[in-house]
């Protein structure tokens, strides 16, 4: 079969469409016999143009083998109203790792014994948004907070840790936050569906009088999230001026 298009010029065309808002965000992506049937050529072909299109953000995977494509969601910023599930609503689901409460300092990272002496209970989830999933949570909160109890309510993966606090007594009142962007791992492409480009965020809440309620590792998917940031502008009064 000789080939009119290709992969880069397939990747074009779907980049228009996707852009100019032919194929809306959020719908499932053509599947590769769909393409190999518009286009005519092989299926190495298609899955080239489709890759560079994922490695773009334009395309998103998710599910079982990255078997289930969709054109990338809107852009959503993230305004911190709490938690996840707080922030996101019905859209939202947590899928928990783990949840323990680790005893032994051997079992955890220095970063954590930084901040915490055991016990402190262990918050692994993976969250999903409309069915995507966006980020992989990894939370340590240390024994000022009643473990046993928080372990218990959260433990349903439909509460949200930060009103089980509240529930508890412990209200967070601050959150501090740092985060770096880079390449992703093969473990986080495993755990994310083959995202290329993750944001790594290490967060800290207090409650008012300044005490550490939660330690967290948040690994996100960059093409599914926008950080907002504001801050006071200052400029140092030394006196020069502009000539």
């Amino acid at each position: 079969m000789a080939e009119q298009f290709s992969w880069q010029e397939i990747a074009a065309i779907l980049r228009e469409r996707i852009l100019s808002g032919q194929l809306k965000p959020g719908q499932p992506f053509p599947t590769n016999k769909e393409l190999i049937n518009e286009f005519g050529v092989y299926v190495s072909t298609v899955q080239n143009a489709v890759n560079a299109l994922i490695r773009e953000g334009l395309v998103v995977t998710s599910g079982p083998g990255n078997k289930r494509r969709i054109v990338r969601p809107l852009l959503e910023r993230s305004v911190r109203r709490g938690g996840f599930l707080t922030e996101f609503g019905p859209r939202a689901r947590l899928e928990i790792l783990e949840l323990k409460i680790v005893r032994s300092p051997r079992k955890l990272p220095a970063a954590v014994l930084k901040e915490m002496d055991p016990p402190v209970l262990r918050y692994l989830t993976r969250q999903w948004r409309d069915e995507i999933p966006v980020a992989l949570s990894d939370a340590y909160i240390p024994g000022v907070v009643p473990l046993k109890e928080l372990k218990s309510l959260i433990s349903d993966p439909g509460t949200d840790l930060y009103r089980a606090m509240e529930s508890l007594g412990m209200k967070p009142a601050i959150c501090e936050e740092s985060l770096i962007a880079g390449g992703s791992t093969p473990e986080e492409q495993q755990i994310l569906y083959g995202v290329p480009v993750v944001v790594r965020i290490t967060r800290k809440v207090y409650d008012k009088d300044g005490r550490l309620l939660e330690l967290c590792f948040l690994t996100d998917r960059a093409d599914c999230y926008e950080f907002l940031y504001r801050f006071p502008f200052e400029v140092q009064d030394n006196n020069d001026k502009l000539t």
